[in-house]
């Protein structure tokens, strides 16, 4: 470095400010705990405002018709080497996605029971697409049941902690 680099160097560093430190471990603001409250008012509001619009959009998926908790599966035929249809095994397919729907394909639905045993019933060509919509309304309920249970457990947990947090204030 040249004489004129490490000049300029020391007066770039000796205008620098050193910043000032509290001997406290920490100041007490009021604002900004105030602001902290603030902050966490808004987001329990936001989740109640969520809470609401999951519950109306429950409500609707409800009304638009059946909700069916099960899945599809699809056995196509391959012809063999005579030339007949040879069955495949069934395959679970993407209810949602059915836009190839192959006219010689057996389809049959599938679900659980109470008990958590396989039921299984042929599903005709007719009823594909019916049988699909309400799979898709279950899975859009499943996931807004999800997200409402996510929530409620933040608020659960703001809770928790602010009674928490008040009890040992006030000792």
């Amino acid at each position: 470095m040249s004489t004129d680099n490490n000049s300029e160097l020391n007066i770039q560093l000796a205008t620098v400010e050193v910043p000032k430190f509290s001997n406290l471990r920490q100041d007490a603001n009021p604002i900004l705990a105030a602001h902290m409250l603030q902050e966490m008012y808004k987001m329990v509001m936001e989740w109640q405002q969520e809470l609401q619009e999951i519950d109306r959009q429950s409500e609707n998926i409800n009304a638009s018709g059946t909700v069916l908790a099960a899945w599809l599966e699809s056995r196509t035929f391959k012809p063999g080497a005579t030339g007949e249809a040879i069955p495949t095994p069934y395959t679970t397919i993407d209810s949602i996605d059915l836009t190839a729907v192959d006219p010689q394909a057996g389809y049959r639905l599938c679900g659980l029971d109470e008990y958590g045993q396989l039921w299984t019933r042929p599903c005709s060509m007719a009823e594909i697409l019916n049988v699909s919509r309400a799979i898709a309304r279950y899975q859009q309920l499943k996931d807004l049941s999800d997200r409402k249970q996510q929530i409620e457990q933040y608020i659960r947990q703001v809770l928790e902690d602010l009674v928490h947090l008040r009890l040992k204030l006030e000792d």
